[in-house]
């Protein structure tokens, strides 16, 4: 049977294709042009990337390290705070570094390092200086890592570079094949000590609530650091312990930074905050900054209580609380050690 002719049947076969009659592409098929140029664009890319490094002394595409293991707080040798135990029980455990190479106008930030650290550094030659700024977690959080301007930098000079090869920082120890750098707290001209309390015997003169706590002075095994520390009790069943530090702090500059520090280690969750003292037809408001949880090792905590004090309308003189919470309907301890409120 044949099949009847229909419309397309009618019409003329497309010409042969010429080479010579081709036009470009036409901007109104987008898609077209972005799929043939995909090579094109993969090329300029890669330029980019490789260019865009910068240059010292040639181009560099392989780099060199720099390695750095760990940060030690201690006292300065030009004797400011020379606080003995409990002053210097900094944990740093991360680091910024920062260098100015040679023959640059400007710094370059090389990152923020978890410690110990192996920088990749795409520069062959020397840096004029190369500073490590301690870095601390605020309020325990890793991901607010900030510079913590209460500790002098370490700055070392004239550090050479070379591709391929590993440049430390600070004291290497071929025992360990470890290097390190010390770092200081700044002075007390610069450092407004409001508090610090260590808790050991004939030094402690810390006014707690009465009756909510139990200072332990002979117990070296047990504290963070010297022999003595705080233990506040939470009982099962009960509401938690409230513990107040009755002596005043009083800050009267508002453009102050306002950090709490402590050494603590604890058996239940527990909040610290802060309390306006009741004045003459004003009103008592207790706030609290952070929960932290139950840990068997002593952890040191950074604790910004600027925020706080702003909900405060900067009020100038407050007292620091503690409330232990009894979550889990379980005895419990919280101990607290080389406690620390400074401004800067």
């Amino acid at each position: 049977m044949t099949r009847p002719k229909g419309l397309l049947d009618q019409l003329d076969p497309p010409p042969p294709l010429n080479p010579s009659t081709l036009k470009p592409f036409n901007p109104q098929y987008p898609f077209m042009t972005l799929k043939s140029q995909l090579p094109i664009l993969s090329l300029l890319l890669l330029c980019l990337l490789f260019t865009g490094c910068k240059k010292f002394e040639g181009d560099v595409t392989s780099p060199a390290w720099l390695q750095l293991d760990s940060i030690h707080v201690v006292r300065a040798a030009s004797g400011e705070n020379t606080r003995n135990s409990g002053w210097h029980t900094s944990d740093i455990d991360a680091v910024e570094l920062i260098a100015l190479f040679r023959g640059d106008s400007k710094e370059t930030t090389l990152g923020t390092f978890q410690l110990p650290c192996h920088v990749p550094v795409l520069r062959d030659g020397v840096a004029d200086y190369v500073v490590a700024r301690p870095v601390v977690k605020q309020n325990g959080i890793a991901s607010t890592r900030i510079y913590y301007s209460y500790l002098q930098c370490d700055t070392s000079h004239n550090v050479n570079f070379r591709t391929g090869e590993t440049t430390r920082l600070g004291t290497y120890d071929a025992t360990t094949n470890t290097s390190s750098v010390d770092v200081s707290y700044w002075g007390t001209d610069r450092i407004g000590e409001l508090y610090f309390e260590n808790f050991e015997p004939l030094a402690s003169s810390i006014r707690l609530t009465e009756g909510r706590y139990e200072w332990i002075t002979n117990d070296a095994a047990g504290a963070r650091s010297g022999t003595g520390y705080v233990r506040i009790p939470t009982t099962a069943g009960s509401n938690g312990t409230y513990l107040e530090i009755t002596d005043s702090m009083v800050v009267n500059d508002k453009s102050k930074y306002l950090y709490l520090e402590m050494d603590y280690r604890t058996d239940v969750e527990f909040r610290i905050g802060m309390r306006s003292p009741i004045t003459a037809g004003g009103t008592d408001y207790t706030y609290y900054a952070i929960n932290l949880y139950p840990t068997q090792e002593w952890t040191k905590i950074y604790i910004n209580l600027g925020k706080l004090w702003s909900q405060m309308n900067h009020y100038p003189e407050f007292h620091i609380v503690f409330r232990t919470l009894d979550l889990e309907n379980t005895n419990g301890y919280t101990y607290i050690d080389n406690l620390k409120i400074i401004t800067l």
